[in-house]
């Protein structure tokens, strides 16, 4: 399977990346909440944050990022290397489906009902690769309930991915998962495949975190407090309600 793995020194950056953007955006996250009297939103940036610093830390690896759409205006980083040919996005696992990966899961962790067209394009460039090489391994995950923390909405993509089953040779998604004490405590590289829908499980990279001192820093109780604000008497909110989801149904329809 080692032909399948990604560099080490570069499985070592998206850790770094993923760690930096995350300590970024709760420093945001502090800040927001001390100068505005109204903050919620601020919720919904951390994928920003992670993408940003994922394509900082994997610069000198030769890989370079392009901003794709998600939806009419759901903005993420798609990261190339085109040497390697290879194409990976970095997700919040509890979105995250190994099962059915280009449907993904909602805040609840229940499997969407919709397809992402944007990731049903993606996993087609992994169409020549033969997965009976990659041994299937599925793990469990516990779901942390969060005010909508890294919404990402199974919608389809503006920008049609014409082209890039010949242009790449792989596609993967680096997964993270925040535990219950705030703390990002899970990072793996997954390659899905479009034959079955499902996620092959190609390094799991855990070890790495905490290994340097910038992986190092503490959050406080204030921290934990603004984190743990949610309308919890109206349970988890649905940003469907609010009209802030497309799916692909719903714009077929329009």
């Amino acid at each position: 399977m080692g032909k399948y793995n990604l560099p080490e020194k570069l499985n070592e950056s998206i850790v770094d990346g993923i760690i930096e953007g995350y300590r970024d955006y709760l420093e945001v996250r502090r800040q927001k909440a001390r100068e505005l009297k109204v903050h919620g939103a601020y919720a919904w940036v951390k994928g920003n944050h992670i993408d940003h610093y994922v394509a900082e830390a994997c610069k000198e690896h030769g890989v370079k990022s392009a901003v794709a759409k998600a939806g009419m205006t759901w903005q993420y980083l798609q990261f190339i290397n085109n040497d390697e040919k290879i194409l990976f996005v970095v997700k919040n696992s509890r979105y995250f489906n190994v099962d059915e990966v280009d449907k993904g899961k909602d805040a609840k962790g229940r499997a969407r009902t919709n397809n992402a067209t944007y990731m049903t394009n993606l996993m087609n460039i992994n169409s020549a690769l033969n997965f009976k090489e990659i041994p299937a391994k599925h793990t469990s995950q516990s779901i942390q309930l969060e005010l909508l923390e890294d919404f990402q909405p199974a919608t389809r993509e503006v920008r049609e991915n014409i082209g890039m089953v010949a242009e790449f040779d792989k596609f993967y998604i680096a997964t993270y998962n925040i535990g219950e004490d705030y703390r990002i405590n899970d990072i793996r590289i997954w390659l899905p495949n479009p034959a079955d829908n499902k996620a092959y499980l190609i390094s799991d990279l855990t070890h790495y975190i905490g290994k340097k001192p910038g992986h190092q820093f503490e959050i406080e109780t204030d921290l934990k407090d603004i984190l743990t604000q949610t309308v919890a008497a109206e349970g988890l909110v649905d940003a469907a309600a609010f009209g802030i989801v497309i799916d692909d149904a719903e714009e077929r329809k329009s």
